[in-house]
Formats: structure tokens, C-alpha cells, sequence
């Protein structure tokens, strides 16, 4: 491909012909003030254009970030990840920044979306995760040659508010146990889920996606492949968060024996409820979940927040305590067993074991203050009475 320069009036001009479709079409652009800028502004240019980069349309912002969401991340993520990116960019980035042509996006139309989402009440880590968004879709239109460069990567994103997990302490945790009265099938249910989660740590999808094919008895194994979520009001059944949630754990005798016991009543409840008990068909796929009511439904998400907020209320309490803070507990109770961190990062299904620090780092400081009275012990003990 070849272009030349000349000049009009008092500035540079360079141009090149490149082919749309079956039409040649000429481009002009400034280069500069003298002949030479105008030459180094047609090489850069040609060279561009020879790596793959495409001159933009009149395209905006907002009608790029749909296309990407319907048919990228619709197509590459789960269903979930779909809604929600779907959801930043209809709600929070399109009015603020979606008219700017995408080829005219600065750091600066960045910087005014941050600006402007500072003054709404939302909570760092949302802000955090639109900027995520934009940025992902902007590196998206970099490796399709769509544009040259991402202005995120000029721009400070959000800073993720410091995250401190609510947990109970073991002396909380019974007292909670304690409340349940097992000879009812719900109290029963929760008993074994409280215990099944504080052993394992799992997420709540993961939890409630457990099926019998994930359990081996004989060598006391739990598969995690399942992720249960709501989306749009409605259950669905996804594969785990990431690669590295699908994991395997071991379990305890004591909590195998449970499930086990809870097999033969699930079986029991299947011949009591005959006809009436039912089948678990999600998108088209029978499911042989782990967890269910008496008559065999899936246990709803819902249910379990609101049966521990139930009981921590009763227990007397003043913790928020979510369901999901029982996997921060479980982590905790680790840690402070003397557990090391890699350990509790592969239970927990994280991708990097930072993730794994950063939500625990208060506990590991505690760690350390027990680490330092050891090794102070062995330094300063003979010292210590002169």
C-alpha cells in the first residue's frame, strides 16, 4: 500500500487509498507542519494499516459495548457474568459515557465516569467492578484492531474497599447449632448444611449444586463442579466460578456418615411422597441434587440466608452474618488451627492465593503475633532475668 504528502496552505497533508468492500476510497489527514512530519505521520499510519488495525466508524461507545455484550460475552460467559455486564453497561457506563464515538474515547471520558459514579451511593467494589467492565470491552476492541489503544490503561480505576470478613467464633457457632431441633426435617436440613459448609468452605451455589455423583464414600472425596445461581428470579445450574473452583476435597469420616444417613432418608422421603416427589429439571437437565426439601425440590439460595439470619437473630448475636460469611469462617477456623495459606486457597477455590491473603490477611496478622512470642521465646528467653 502507497500514499504521498503534499501540502495545502500552510500544513502538511498525507493520504493513502485503502478498499472498502469493492470501492477504493482515499484518506486524507493532517501530518503536520513540514514535510518530514507529514511523511513519519504516512509511514505510521501505512503501518497500521499493514498490522491490521481498522479506521474506525462513526460508531459510539454505548453501540459497541452492546454488541460486545450480546455477542462476546454472551457466547464466551456464563449466563450469569452476561447479566451483569449487561446490567454496568445499561445502567452506569452508556449514560454517562455510551454517545462518545469510540473513536474519540479519551482518558479523560474515563476519568469523568469515575468522577461522576463517585457521586452515586455505590459501594467502591461496584465501581471498581464497572471500570473492570469498560476496561475488558476496550481491550476486547484493541485485539479486533477496532481501536489502537485502551484509554483505561491511563486512568486509575476504583480502589476495591478493604474487605473484612464477619465470622463466628466457635462458641457462636454452637450456640446457633443448638437452636436446631433436628426432629423436624428443616432444622435437620440446616444442621447438615451448617455442618457440610463449615467443614468444606464451600461457595453457596456450590453448596446447593452438590449431587450424589460428586460424593466417593469409599475414599471420602467430594467432587465440586456444580454452581447453582438465580438469574432474573429464576434457578439455574452453571459449571463453578472458575477453573480452579472445580476441585476436589476430602471430608471427614464424621461428616461422611452424615451424608450418608441423609442418602438413606432422601430415599425414604422418595417412597413416603411416591408420585408427588419431584424431579429436579433445570434447562432441560435432570439433576440428583445432594440438599432438597422433604419432597425433593431444590433448596432455593433464599432460604438459607434467611433461615441463618433467623437464627443468629435468636441466638442473640449482633454480627451480620451472611451465609456466605460461613465460608469466611470456615477459612478462619483454618488459619487459626495453623493451616497455611496454599492449603486454604486450593479448599477455597481460588484462582490466585493473593485473593486468598487479602481476605484474611487481619487473621494472618494474628499469625504473626503468635510467631513473633515463639520465635521471642527462643531469642530473649536467657536474657530474660538478667
Amino acid at each position: 500500500m502507497r500514499g504521498g504528502v503534499r501540502k495545502r496552505g500552510k500544513k502538511w497533508y498525507y493520504y493513502y487509498d485503502v478498499v472498502i468492500g469493492d470501492k477504493r476510497k482515499r484518506i486524507e489527514r493532517v501530518g503536520g507542519n513540514t514535510k518530514r512530519e507529514a511523511e513519519e505521520a504516512l509511514r505510521k499510519a501505512l503501518d497500521a494499516l499493514e498490522t491490521g488495525y481498522i479506521a474506525p466508524t462513526k460508531t459510539t461507545l454505548s453501540d459497541y459495548l452492546n454488541d460486545w455484550v450480546e455477542n462476546f460475552i454472551k457466547v464466551m460467559r456464563k449466563e450469569n457474568t452476561y447479566v451483569l455486564y449487561k446490567k454496568m453497561v445499561s445502567m452506569y457506563i452508556s449514560p454517562l459515557i455510551g454517545s462518545v464515538q469510540l473513536k474519540d474515547l479519551q482518558p479523560y471520558h474515563i476519568d469523568y465516569m469515575i468522577n461522576e459514579l463517585a457521586k452515586v451511593n455505590l459501594s467502591n467494589t461496584t465501581r471498581q467492578l464497572i471500570y473492570r467492565v469498560l476496561h475488558s470491552a476496550l481491550e476486547r476492541a484493541v485485539k479486533l484492531r477496532i481501536i489502537k489503544e485502551n484509554p483505561c490503561r491511563y486512568v486509575d480505576g476504583p480502589k476495591k474497599d478493604k474487605f473484612i470478613a464477619n465470622v463466628l467464633t466457635e462458641e457462636e457457632y454452637y450456640k446457633i447449632l443448638g437452636l436446631l431441633d433436628i426432629n423436624t426435617y428443616n432444622d435437620y436440613l440446616f444442621y447438615l448444611i451448617l455442618q457440610t459448609e463449615l467443614e468444606l468452605g464451600l461457595r453457596k451455589g456450590e453448596l446447593l449444586g452438590l449431587e450424589w455423583r460428586d460424593i466417593d464414600f469409599h475414599e471420602n472425596l467430594v467432587i465440586i463442579r456444580n454452581n447453582m445461581v438465580v438469574i432474573d428470579g429464576r434457578i439455574a445450574v452453571n459449571t463453578t466460578k472458575t477453573e480452579e473452583s472445580m476441585r476436589t476435597l476430602y471430608i471427614s469420616d464424621e461428616l461422611k456418615e452424615l451424608l450418608k444417613n441423609h442418602k438413606k432418608r432422601q430415599i425414604e422421603n422418595r417412597l413416603k411422597y411416591g408420585e408427588h416427589y419431584q424431579k429436579n429439571i433445570i434447562d432441560g437437565i435432570e439433576y440428583d441434587f445432594v440438599f432438597t426439601q422433604e419432597n425433593g425440590k431444590h433448596i432455593h439460595p433464599i432460604w438459607l440466608n434467611k433461615k441463618l439470619r433467623n437464627l443468629i437473630k435468636q441466638a442473640g448475636i449482633n454480627k451480620r452474618i451472611r451465609f456466605h460469611d460461613l465460608r469466611h469462617t470456615n477459612a478462619t477456623f483454618l488459619l487459626s488451627q495453623g493451616v497455611d495459606l496454599k492449603t486454604i486457597q486450593k479448599r477455597l477455590g481460588h484462582a490466585r492465593i493473593q485473593t486468598t491473603f487479602d481476605f484474611y490477611s487481619h487473621v494472618t496478622m494474628e499469625m504473626q503475633k503468635k510467631a513473633t512470642d515463639k520465635i521471642r521465646e527462643i531469642l530473649w528467653w536467657q536474657n530474660s532475668g538478667k
